[in-house]
This record gives structure tokens, sequence and C-alpha cells, in this order.
């Protein structure tokens, strides 16, 4: 994950590819529910900004990962809408860091509280929830080391029994 980036922008063709990778990840019911805005408009990134807080990177370009709850309720019932979705959304979020970092782009995940706000600044229809904000841009030359992962609690056959990972 990335917290600084360079100012330059995303080219398009990118950002496609950002797009294409996150459409190939699985969704329940194998149905298409979710939707995407990139949003590589200084001005609508600069909006997109302000409604959400927790959008503290200085990406240049966001790509909006959305669920039509309409069709996944349709399609997966309640618990597809309320839950599988998200998890799907996350799968399609992983694809693009993936990608990104394919392509020499760094990505941030934000999941934001004012949804409501930014789905107002992006014209998102009600039936639509915001899942996931990917911020998209180079990595800024001058960024702090990514942060080291800790040591995983593994238990083993069930909770509480220790893994000792030995073969």
């Amino acid at each position: 994950m990335c917290r600084n980036f360079d100012p330059a922008p995303v080219e398009r063709d990118k950002l496609e590819e950002l797009v294409n990778a996150a459409a190939r990840a699985p969704q329940g019911g194998n149905m298409p529910v979710r939707e995407y805005i990139i949003v590589d408009d200084p001005k609508y990134v600069k909006l997109l900004r302000g409604v959400t807080p927790s959008f503290l990177a200085n990406a240049p370009a966001a790509l909006v990962i959305c669920t039509d709850l309409s069709k996944a309720l349709d399609v997966m019932g309640v618990q597809g809408r309320d839950v599988l979705s998200l998890l799907d959304t996350g799968a399609a979020a992983e694809n693009v860091a993936l990608k990104a970092e394919e392509l020499g782009l760094g990505v941030s995940f934000v999941r934001s509280a004012t949804t409501e706000a930014a789905k107002k600044v992006l014209g998102i229809p009600e039936r639509y929830r915001i899942d996931i904000i990917v911020g998209i841009g180079y990595k800024s030359k001058d960024r702090p080391p990514p942060m080291k992962g800790s040591k995983p609690t593994v238990h083993h056959d069930a909770f509480g029994m220790k893994w000792d990972g030995q073969a």
C-alpha cells in the first residue's frame, strides 16, 4: 500500500488495465453486480478527497468500486448483498493492487463512513453502495518504506491448537 504518490497523472490505458483486473475477480452467483468509476479529473479527485476524510493519500486518481444492491439482492439474496458482495469487492481490489504493482503504480484502499457524500459528489444512484475507493498513482520517490508485516497467529485444526509449521 502506498500513502505518498507522485503528482503525475496515470495514463488512461493503465487505468483501463486496472479495471479489467478488477472485473476478473470472482462475483457471487457469477453475476456482475459490481460497477466501477474511474476518477482522474483533478477537480473530481479533490471533491472526492474532500468528502472522504479517510482518503489521506495524495493519489492523482481513484477507482471507486460499487455494488448494485438491488441486483445483488435479486441474484444472491440478503447474505449475498450484505456480505458476499463485500468479499467479492475485496478480491477485486486485491486484483487491482497486484496489477498496479506490475504496472509500476501504487494503490491505497479506503472505506469511508461518509459514503453518502461521496455518492452525491459522483452522482451515484441510491441503489448502489460504495464498497471501496482505491487511490491510484505513481509511488513518490520520497515515500516512507512499506510497513513490515507481523507474524500471523495460526491455529491448527481447532482454535487454540498451536501450529508449528513443521511438515
